[in-house]
């Protein structure tokens, strides 16, 4: 039962990352399956995060 949803919530998030990034189903999929993590930039590049904030260095 727990693998069962788990996969449905796999299939939920899926979707949604392919709906917010315009990549397709199988692209997503694919790039869920590698043990990669990306940085605030890359991910901005890739679609799923909207705006990096920077801290403000000089106060």
């Amino acid at each position: 039962m727990e693998a069962e949803e788990a996969s449905k919530l796999r299939d939920c998030i899926t979707k949604i990352y392919a709906q917010r990034t315009g990549k397709p189903l199988w692209i997503i999929s694919e790039d869920m399956e590698r043990d990669v993590f990306l940085s605030a930039e890359e991910a901005h590049n890739y679609g799923i995060v909207d705006l990096v904030a920077l801290e403000n260095v000089s106060r």
